[in-house]
């Protein structure tokens, strides 16, 4: 049911879209006409009519390079490192994601939870006033 009504507001969402665009169109059409009833000054148009040619690749040219950037930096967000080699993620990577960096993270991971465990009298530090563990 729930989706029915949705799909319902949506199709009627865009029917109202449709409508608002071809009146607008039709109250500029009638607005030109109007203006050029009115108008007595006389244009010229030199040239070709459509500037410097029609150019329809320009349709593809935009999808396919939003396609490319989307791709690169998809592979990019993705991607383990750099751009490869030794300290970008390759063979002999050492950073925080090797086995030794983890193995460090690990151990104070522990200690941290040691600690947070220790009564607050014991490390001196404990857990703050208020904090119930």
């Amino acid at each position: 049911m729930r989706r029915g009504f949705g799909i319902a507001v949506f199709v009627l969402l865009i029917l109202a879209g449709i409508g608002i665009g071809v009146t607008a169109y039709n109250a500029g059409v009638t607005h030109g006409i109007d203006e050029v009833a009115k108008g007595t000054q006389v244009v010229h148009v030199v040239g070709p009519a459509f500037g410097f040619g029609f150019f329809p690749f320009g349709l593809l040219l935009f999808p396919l390079l939003l396609f490319v950037v989307l791709g690169i930096g998809r592979r990019a967000a993705f991607r383990r490192g750099g751009w490869g080699g030794p300290g970008h993620g390759g063979p002999g990577h050492h950073g925080p994601w090797s086995d030794e960096g983890r193995a460090k993270f690990e151990e104070r991971a522990r200690e941290w939870h040691r600690k947070a465990h220790e009564p607050a009298g014991e490390s001196g530090g404990g857990a703050p006033t208020g904090a119930s563990t």
